[in-house]
């Protein structure tokens, strides 16, 4: 378990030194200081603040400032539209909105990247070679599973462990249930991927959606057998569910990968946890945040070479030491990476895998209403009508 993580520690420190002395090419030699805002949620990894530290050493006239704006992911449009700012760190769901209100300018990707077509797919800009945001990293939803005996570890997917809870004792948790804008985008995550488990046809590979009433009763039925006879952990957040998988000691759970490193090291202090091994769902829904250059700013040149550097290769294998999903082939392909992460491959499977969800300016309502009805057809046992395809697809005109 130590050697684990001290080799880990130790590859940090040496992607860090290694950044430094090959980013020549990011240095600016102007005499007069500017400052870069950069507007973005919360990261408690360290990783994304090392990266700015690391650029403003080396640019000390070209300094970075980061603005943390306290917003969930449904209102990060409202709050980041609150804030004057250089960059945006976007999550993926809102690069069309900020797109369609005029409030990013296009990029072109000067960087030798290797992107993952699914998260190429949900930054570039529509027939051409440009982008709307750069990726700074990739997110995808993946399950988590104790092992209390490395020889009974069979593997096993999200339909297989919702087949098994209807009969057998309660084993996994995920975010089920909702209680409010900081917890809707979890739960709708989550409700499309249980859904996918059972029909993969009810969101496609471009993020359309099915509008066929009965695939959607079919597909959120098992679903809506298990959480109203008590079968599974339905939290509202990524957190209450964090909390019940260890309260609980429970098998399964649904979550991010960058939850991975620090939960593993915290259950194998358990004496009945070997470890935490995550698998494809097989289908998750992908996430991810990418940087924009607002299309208010006094310093936009700045503003996208800040963004090369902070999206760069060395820059993604330092962020995945970090627990983060790269957005690009060459840090999966690392082999230091390789050795220090044994499961960086299964997430680069379940990247590749994924669906988006709808690319849409106003995907923030399609996904009010979604939530609404679907938790209450989860939760009080409301029927599914036609009117739930009517508010969805009205959203998503």
């Amino acid at each position: 378990m130590a050697e684990l993580y001290s080799r880990r520690s130790f590859l940090a420190g040496v992607l860090t030194a290694g950044m430094l002395s090959t980013s020549a090419g990011y240095f600016f030699t102007r005499r007069e200081k500017i400052q870069l805002t950069l507007a973005t949620g919360a990261d408690p990894t360290g990783g994304r603040q090392l990266l700015v530290d690391m650029w403003n050493k080396m640019n000390p006239n070209v300094q970075i400032d980061v603005k943390e704006v306290n917003s969930s992911t449904q209102d990060q449009f409202l709050k980041f539209n609150e804030t004057h700012a250089d960059i945006f760190n976007l999550d993926v769901i809102h690069i069309p909105r900020f797109v369609a209100e005029g409030k990013i300018v296009p990029i072109d990707l000067e960087n030798d990247i290797s992107l993952l077509a699914p998260v190429r797919q949900v930054c570039r800009r529509a027939g051409t070679d440009q982008f709307w945001a750069v990726p700074f990293n990739s997110d995808v939803g993946m399950l988590f599973r104790r092992v209390t005996d490395k020889r009974i570890d069979p593997p096993t997917t999200l339909k297989s462990v919702l087949a098994a809870s209807a009969t057998g004792p309660v084993t996994f948790a995920g975010q089920l249930d909702t209680v409010g804008s900081q917890t809707d985008e979890a739960f709708v995550c989550n409700v499309l991927e249980q859904a996918l488990a059972q029909d993969e046809a009810i969101l496609d590979e471009g993020g359309t959606l099915s509008y066929g009433l009965g695939q959607w009763r079919d597909a959120l039925a098992p679903l809506a057998d298990a959480i109203r006879r008590k079968r599974v952990v339905a939290a509202a957040g990524e957190d209450d569910t964090t909390r019940a998988f260890q309260r609980d000691s429970l098998r399964y759970m649904r979550s991010w990968p960058v939850r991975y490193l620090p939960l593993d090291r915290a259950e194998r202090a358990r004496p009945d946890t070997e470890e935490i091994r995550i698998g494809r769902l097989p289908i998750g829904i992908l996430g991810g945040q990418s940087l924009a250059v607002a299309a208010d700013s006094d310093h936009r040149d700045e503003a996208i070479q800040a963004i090369h550097f902070l999206t760069d290769n060395p820059a993604q294998k330092l962020l995945t030491s970090f627990g983060f999903a790269p957005t690009g082939v060459d840090a999966y392909i690392d082999a230091d990476l390789q050795e220090a992460l044994p499961h960086l491959s299964l997430v680069r499977y379940a990247v590749e895998g994924s669906r988006p969800r709808p690319i849409h300016a106003n995907y923030a309502e399609f996904a009010r209403r979604f939530a609404d009805h679907t938790r209450r057809h989860l939760h009080d046992g409301e029927e599914l009508t036609q009117q739930f395809i009517t508010d969805i697809r009205g959203a998503l005109k």
